[in-house]
């Protein structure tokens, strides 16, 4: 519970004219006089609309010792507070459901139509295992954080923070690392950037607290003067609206909030031995290197989406911030740096067929990395060699190919199988000659040709005991 204080004679004003149920209908002349005859001093009064989101009715009296709200309309009386109450509680319980919190700077159109793809209905999410929902939500973190929404947050409301715009440097540089292809060092690279950007939000007088402490003290700070703006800057307004409960349904900003604020303090800073979610996004499993479940690429847009909160908060947190809330346009240095990731994703491209060629050819390993090991690249260099060299080399001499398979990932082979009059023949091209010797002997149960791509490298001893005919992609001539 929220509560501010007041001198007892407005407060008094308040309970008089509430206890006779007549804050409905009251006359400001009537309000205006029993607050002179408690010896009050009256600067103003007026009817006035307070709220976001939710406009309610009330009265707004100045005095000498402070000011005070009176709304003209009770809770319970208030149809659309009350019809928005179990949507705006279901919508909290999906956000922890999935282990995130209500983006900022995102239209809830463009959110809620990506959950949508992701196969999640919001109103029916109580009937996910929680690991099933945070996977299936999971898939939509790409559309929510999109590139046009990283790029813009960036250079735009990034550079206008007083607690995030000495990071842009680097945050721009982890940028161009994940759509480089180095994905997890990116992520690395943003995880403490949020616990300092806590910290300059409140200052350096408050460097002695605990994560916990600071987490609740920068929310805190934000929902007071969101609350402020609520209240049209009066000092007073009855307990009852400042319940916390109520102002989420009532003030989309401080739900957002307070989503961050449970998401920070139940996952981010969740201690490891309680931790269990599905992302593995865990400020502690990072640091202490307990885990490497953390090594997930989706993070890359958690990191930068909880950047984007901490935006948010420091927009009311800091006094005179200059962030704007709302969603942020694309500027030159916009345009300057969506330039540059797609150049990085271009050379990563090339990069990638490269170094997949060379291996191949000198029949050098290809070794793993946290973001991955290039299957990807190699799965397309294999659908490229079936569809351009093996079935063109059998349609040349009027084989029909049919059931050809995707790629497979483990053994890194592709198959088809060929028909011509009665003659049945299947082929399967392995990426490397270097392919173990289980795999050959698997493939030869059910192939008449396995072919692979690339120089011979110890054939007969990588295919010894196979019963198939075995060749180089670049020597094998398809039969008449």
């Amino acid at each position: 519970m929220v509560t501010r204080n007041i001198h007892k004679d407005i407060s008094a004003i308040w309970h008089k004219f509430n206890g006779l149920n007549q804050w409905a209908n009251i006359s400001l002349e009537d309000v205006e006089r029993f607050a002179i005859e408690k010896k009050l001093e009256v600067i103003s009064i007026a009817e006035v609309d307070f709220g976001f989101m939710h406009q309610i009715k009330g009265v707004l009296l100045k005095t000498s010792v402070g000011s005070a709200i009176f709304p003209r309309q009770k809770l319970e009386d208030i149809e659309l507070y009350q019809k928005n109450i179990f949507p705006t509680n279901n919508l909290e319980s999906f956000w922890n459901a999935v282990d995130w919190f209500s983006p900022a700077f995102i239209s809830h159109a463009h959110t809620y139509e990506a959950i949508k793809k992701s196969g999640i209905e919001i109103i029916n999410h109580g009937i996910y295992r929680p690991e099933v929902i945070q996977k299936r939500f999971e898939r939509s973190l790409t559309s929510i954080y999109n590139l046009g929404n990283i790029i813009s947050t960036t250079e735009i409301t990034f550079l206008n923070s007083v607690a995030i715009s000495r990071h842009v440097p680097l945050i721009r540089e982890s940028i161009l690392t994940f759509y480089s292809g180095m994905k997890i060092v990116a992520i690395s690279a943003l995880i403490p950037i949020v616990e300092n950007i806590i910290t300059t939000i409140l200052g350096s007088s408050n460097n002695d607290l605990t994560i916990t402490d600071k987490v609740n003290k920068c929310i805190d700070k934000a929902s007071e003067a969101v609350i402020d703006i609520h209240l049209l800057s009066a000092d007073w307004i009855p307990d009852e609206y400042l319940d916390i409960n109520v102002l989420k349904v009532i003030n989309e900003r401080i739900f957002i909030l307070e989503t961050i604020r449970s998401w920070l303090l139940n996952s981010f800073y969740k201690k490891t031995d309680t931790y269990q979610s599905h992302s593995g996004f865990n400020r502690h499993v990072f640091a202490h290197a307990k885990s490497e479940i953390w090594h997930n690429s989706n993070n890359f847009f958690r990191a930068l989406g909880v950047i984007q909160a901490m935006a948010f908060v420091e927009s009311f947190a800091v006094d005179n911030s200059k962030i704007i809330i709302s969603i942020p346009g694309h500027d030159e240095n916009s345009e300057a740096l969506r330039q540059e990731v797609f150049a990085c994703l271009n050379y990563q491209a090339i990069k990638q067929q490269v170094l997949s060629q060379q291996k191949n050819s000198q029949n050098l390993p290809f070794n793993p990395t946290s973001s991955g090991d290039g299957w990807l690249t190699r799965a397309t260099i294999l659908s490229d060699k079936m569809n351009n060299e093996v079935i063109i080399r059998l349609r040349d001499n009027n084989w029909d190919c049919y059931a050809i398979s995707a790629p497979v990932q483990d053994g890194e082979f592709i198959s088809l199988q060929a028909k011509k009059n009665n003659n049945v023949i299947k082929v399967a091209l392995l990426f490397s000659c270097a392919s173990s010797n289980d795999l050959y002997k698997s493939l030869a149960e059910e192939h008449d040709y396995i072919l692979y791509q690339g120089a011979s490298y110890h054939q007969d001893e990588y295919a010894r005991g196979v019963d198939a005919i075995i060749r180089p992609l670049n020597a094998w001539i398809a039969p008449e």
